[in-house]
Order: C-alpha cells, then sequence, then structure tokens
C-alpha cells in the first residue's frame, strides 16, 4: 500500500527539519512526504530544499504552498492531498517528531472506513530549545525526557510508551478514543475515505477543533474510530499557546461543530470538492 505523509506547517523551520529527519528514521518508510505548508516565508522553503537535497531524504519530498492570509490550514490540506498519491493518508504536525515505528503501527492498524487517533508527548520548553538548537528529533522515552517530566516542564510523558499487547491495551484504556476525539497532529485513513467526508472544512479559521469534525463526520458516515494511542507515538515541540477558547472565531467554530453533531452531517460544504 502506498502511503502519503502529509505535515502541515507555519514559519517554523528548523522544527519541520526535525519532523521530517524523523520521517527519514522510519522503520517503514513513507512513499511520499507531502509538506502543507500555510503561507511560510522563503525560509521554509529553503530548509525543504535543503532536506530534500540530503543524504536523509530517503521519500519523494514535495513542497505546497499557498499565499499567506491568515489560518488556512485546511485549505492547504485539502490542495496537498489533491497532490498527495497514496492510497493511504498519515497526518504528522511540522512540529512533531515520530517515533520509528509511527508509520508500521498506523499501517497494521489500518481499516477501509476507519480513521486511526493517536495522541502526542508534550514536550517542555528547555527540551525543545535545545532539540531545536542541536538538530537532534527526540521521538522515544529517555531519562532525559523522564526528568524533564518530573520537573514539570514535558507533559503527559505516558503517550512515549509503546504498548503492543491487545491484552494490556484493553486493560489500560488505550484501545478507545478519549472525550476530544481527533487530534491533527496524529491521525490517519484511507484516501477513499478522506473525499468520502469532503475532506478538511474550510470554514474553520483558527486551529482549535477542526480536527475533531474530522473525526465527528467519519461517525457520521457510518465509520469508526480506532486509537493507536501508546503506538503511534509522536513529540510535540513546546510553543506559546497559538488560540484562545474565549474568541469570537473559536465561538463560531464551536457553532459548526454543534451543528454538525446535532444534524448528523458527514460532509461539509466547503471541502475538498466544492458544492
Amino acid at each position: 500500500m502506498k502511503v502519503s505523509v502529509i505535515v502541515p506547517t507555519y514559519n517554523r523551520p528548523a522544527a519541520l527539519s526535525l519532523c521530517l529527519m524523523s520521517l527519514s528514521q522510519q522503520s517503514r518508510l513513507p512513499d511520499e512526504v507531502l509538506v502543507a505548508d500555510d503561507g511560510s516565508d522563503e525560509e521554509t522553503r529553503q530548509a525543504v530544499d535543503t532536506f530534500a537535497q540530503s543524504a536523509d531524504c530517503r521519500f519523494i519530498l514535495k513542497h505546497i504552498w499557498q499565499e499567506d492570509d491568515g489560518f488556512r490550514k485546511p485549505k492547504i490540506i485539502n490542495e496537498t492531498v489533491r497532490n498527495a498519491t497514496g492510497d493511504y493518508l498519515v497526518f504528522i504536525d511540522g512540529d512533531c517528531m515520530a517515533h520509528s515505528d509511527f508509520i508500521k503501527s498506523h499501517l497494521i492498524s489500518a481499516e477501509p472506513k476507519v480513521m486511526l487517533g493517536g495522541k502526542r508527548v508534550e514536550l517542555g520548553q528547555l527540551i525543545t530549545e535545545n532539540a531545536l538548537r542541536e538538530q537532534q528529533p527526540v521521538n522515544k522515552l529517555s531519562i532525559r525526557l523522564l526528568l524533564d517530566s518530573f520537573a514539570h516542564n514535558s507533559r503527559k510523558v505516558e503517550e512515549a510508551i509503546r504498548i503492543e499487547s491487545p491484552f494490556l491495551r484493553k486493560i489500560l484504556h488505550k484501545d478507545l478514543i478519549s472525550d476530544d476525539g481527533i487530534w491533527g497532529c496524529n491521525f490517519s485513513v484511507y484516501k477513499e475515505l478522506f473525499y468520502d467526508i469532503n475532506g478538511c472544512d474550510e470554514d474553520f479559521r483558527d486551529g482549535s477543533v477542526e480536527d475533531n469534525d474530522l473525526g465527528i463526520r467519519v461517525l457520521n458516515s457510518g465509520g469508526k474510530l480506532k486509537s493507536v494511542r501508546s503506538l503511534a507515538n509522536v513529540f510535540h515541540l513546546w510553543h506559546k499557546a497559538s488560540w484562545s477558547t474565549g474568541n469570537e472565531i473559536y465561538l463560531l467554530n464551536m457553532q459548526i461543530l454543534k451543528k454538525r453533531i446535532v444534524l448528523k452531517q458527514s460532509r461539509c460544504t466547503n471541502g475538498i470538492i466544492n458544492y
């Protein structure tokens, strides 16, 4: 099965380089990686070109860019998927790094009409700055990461532990999608199902709940959500919060989401295929 990895990014080239490096270290390499760039400046383009020409690049690398006009992540993701040639789509944010079995774990768990969702480790500011300075991915549990967690810097470090046993996963509830649903930093789906729900809804205008909407529409279409927590592990580089639950755009986004649930809509209007 041909796999396309979609990597959304915006003006964080050093983080993107770490993400791409972690994808080059996969036990199952992607067939292609597509950077979905929501209007970054020339520095990001240079970072992609530099990586593409390096010995670390072990896959086809594409850079899909759109002009900066505020938050339009759903739009660039849809355009990037249009350019993807894979049968299966794996999504990881450009400020995240993947465990070496990240893609393998998604593929082992993949099913038609199912969207897979995982979580992420939240790296602290100091360990993030070190990783960016040293350009060394943090993509597995380590003593350094544990100590940073004990110091109350890094968070959700338990998400770094891989649990393969179906029995243990069930006992520890790792087989369940939690109430906050799909996270855009770590999910996967057959391209056919992505099109069936009409892709990302471009009416969402900040990075808050547009990911949850994808999972809701999969459920409304008769599909299922399946957990890859503690299997397909990712590690998120620290940054300041980029959105707030108190602003007007967030409240408008929640109205879209609530309408989707009440009306049991499986497709959006302003998606990968516009009506």
